[in-house]
């Protein structure tokens, strides 16, 4: 109410964009409007817009509506995606060579470390690129 209809701030009356409307100007805070209107609603109506200075003057009355551009809209078609999931892999713990530790990554697209996991656990890929001794 206050904030869209009402000459807010009060001490720049006349200037342009101050004088909107016949509201009180008590009550300018949230909680005075909540206490004092506890089932108040906004209905926004006349909305303008337009260039700078275009919807507003001086004199008080109320400038033609600005014509918003025509645009042309197409359907937008979302992409398609392909997604491949692997199945997941397990390894069993050998003798020789190094080991990856329970937790740790043990394999995925571009791993160049341990491939076998610690005994006890299994080497499960998580996704391409990272696989995980559980």
């Amino acid at each position: 109410m206050l904030w869209l209809d009402s000459i807010y701030p009060p001490e720049r009356r006349g200037e342009p964009g101050v004088a909107r409307g016949r509201c009180p100007e008590t009550g300018r805070t949230p909680a005075d409007v909540i206490r004092n209107h506890p089932n108040a609603s906004v209905t926004w109506s006349n909305i303008r817009f337009g260039p700078i200075g275009s919807t507003h003057n001086t004199s008080g009355a109320v400038s033609p509506p600005v014509t918003p551009p025509s645009s042309t809209t197409r359907p937008v078609t979302p992409p398609t995606t392909t997604t491949r999931v692997a199945p997941p892999t397990t390894t069993t713990a050998s003798t020789g060579g190094p080991t990856a530790p329970k937790w740790g990554q043990c394999g995925g697209q571009g791993w160049t470390g341990p491939t076998v996991c610690a005994a006890g656990s299994t080497c499960q890929a998580q996704n391409q690129w990272y696989s995980q001794c559980l």
